[in-house]
């Protein structure tokens, strides 16, 4: 996995691996809505930390510069976040793909069709992934995760959350435990 930032557009709408771009308002607003079933608000801190120690994709709605008569900033505004996926990784050999949500207002637009191809790159860019994992609910989006991101069902949990995984290009390498 390369250390550059990864960004694709598609007017007017941005997916950035820039970590300064990552707002923590709009994320803990979401991680705090009933959409994101499996997680809570967390503190800024516990949010920064968490942030900072995963590779993450931002889903930004681009806002164009005011039309208005005052003197124009050098500084273009800030997008708005409206969605993400967090990767949990070594950014060599494994990777966690969690958090991965489209704000409500946004959805239906193939927002979050194009962020999980996103995904899709960026796990294809790593060149010694042995495996890709995520955890979803049984049916909800097992089938697309199958779709999409080349994922099978591992194993089902008590609480109807299903263990999924890819396997990545060294993923050949690895023996079977038996």
């Amino acid at each position: 996995m390369t250390t550059q930032t990864f960004e694709r557009t598609r007017p007017p709408y941005l997916i950035s691996s820039d970590p300064t771009l990552l707002s923590l308002p709009a994320i803990n607003a979401a991680f705090a809505s009933k959409d994101l079933y499996w997680c809570t608000h967390l503190s800024d801190s516990v949010l920064r930390t968490t942030l900072e120690n995963s590779y993450c994709l931002g889903l930004y709605l681009q806002t164009t510069p005011s039309t208005s008569p005052t003197p124009a900033s050098t500084t273009p505004p800030a997008p708005e976040q409206i969605g993400l996926a967090r990767i949990v990784t070594d950014y060599t050999t494994f990777a966690y793909l969690t958090d991965v949500y489209v704000r409500e207002d946004f959805r239906g637009k193939g927002l979050g069709q194009w962020l999980i191809e996103c995904v899709d790159e960026v796990f294809g860019g790593m060149e010694y992934l042995r495996r890709a994992f995520l955890v979803t609910s049984k049916g909800q989006k097992e089938g697309y995760y199958e779709r999409n991101l080349g994922m099978e069902s591992v194993q089902q949990g008590e609480r109807g959350l299903v263990v999924m995984q890819r396997l990545g290009p060294a993923g050949k390498y690895v023996r079977d435990a038996s």
